[in-house]
């Protein structure tokens, strides 16, 4: 059994985490507030902040969740205090203890917004694009720094849009404009993107967790399967039970009138390609995804809709 230190322990993904941690593992959870969400059995730490968090003695592995989300209106300064000087002022603290690994999860907008013909892997030149973005990869170059040649095993991770029935921001609202059953502009889109999926996401950080021996990378991480928005609507409706109009709108005109408005992100979100190699986390830790993202989009499906019915 490992002792393991969960920062944003309440929140999306940390919420997934810990429920999964907690039956093989003693985790303690930092959160802002006390959550019922959380096991009974997982000690919770109530901190607003990094910059006061007291490491529980003997906590093996750190697995760093918290920050300012991309989603949320902050300045650039604010970025910086809570995704890299609080990321910094955490790691430090590790490094006065006995931790041994220290899992740091970032975001695939450190490699770009999108991919054209190729797909993002670990070799790619970073090009983050907005201040969201730059903290987490000023963070990345920060912990490495910090950590080089000292007793911390050092992972980073940068996931692409996580889903699940309960995900939050962009997923969130997809998924109740596909309940709503209301028509959307996606009939003639192509594009290819890469998501993962809680499950995916919650099972590969386990084996980093796990893992035996010294790791020290960075893995970009996804689904195995590349799908396009078209078919994203699809499965999610499926799921659903809805029968969704999916307007065969050329995508054109729509990039010329989202460009216009100052909405160039939302259509390259939507209708532009991000994908994802993930050979190197299948080879170098022997992962596989336990679910593939047509499965697990309908399950999405079905609970948001069961959870809205009940």
């Amino acid at each position: 059994m490992m002792k393991i230190l969960v920062t944003g322990a309440s929140g999306f993904v940390g919420r997934y985490l810990v429920n999964d941690l907690s039956k093989t593992d003693e985790v303690i959870a930092c959160v802002r507030e006390k959550s019922s969400l959380l096991p009974s059995s997982v000690q919770q730490i109530v901190d607003n902040n990094f910059f006061d968090i007291a490491i529980p003695k003997d906590t093996d592995v750190i697995v760093h969740l918290a920050g300012i989300a991309h989603n949320k209106n902050n300045s650039v300064d604010e970025f910086k205090k809570i995704n890299v000087d609080g990321t910094l002022e955490l790691a430090r603290k590790a490094l006065q203890t006995n931790v041994k690994r220290f899992i740091f999860i970032s975001s695939i907008g450190v490699n770009g917004n999108s991919t054209y013909g190729k797909a993002f892997t670990e070799q790619d030149i970073p090009n983050p694009t907005n201040d969201y973005t730059k903290s987490k990869y000023e963070a990345e170059k920060a912990l490495a720094k910090l950590f080089e040649n000292t007793h911390i095993d050092l992972v980073i991770i940068r996931p692409p849009l996580i889903y699940a029935h309960d995900a939050p921001g962009n997923f969130a609202s997809l998924l109740k404009l596909i309940y709503m059953g209301l028509p959307l502009p996606f009939g003639c889109t192509n594009n290819k993107r890469s998501f993962i999926s809680i499950h995916n996401l919650v099972d590969f950080i386990h084996h980093c967790i796990n893992y035996p021996s010294s790791i020290n990378e960075t893995f970009v991480i996804a689904d195995n399967e590349k799908i396009s928005t078209k078919q994203l609507v699809a499965s999610i409706s499926k799921g659903m039970g809805k029968t969704n109009l999916l307007l065969p709108l050329p995508t054109y005109p729509i990039k010329v009138a989202t460009n216009f408005i100052g909405k160039k992100t939302l259509y390259e979100q939507l209708f532009g390609d991000l994908e994802i190699d993930n050979t190197k986390a299948k080879k170098a830790l022997n992962w596989q995804p336990p679910v593939d993202v047509y499965t697990d989009l309908e399950k999405a499906g079905k609970k948001y809709r069961k959870h809205l019915d009940d």
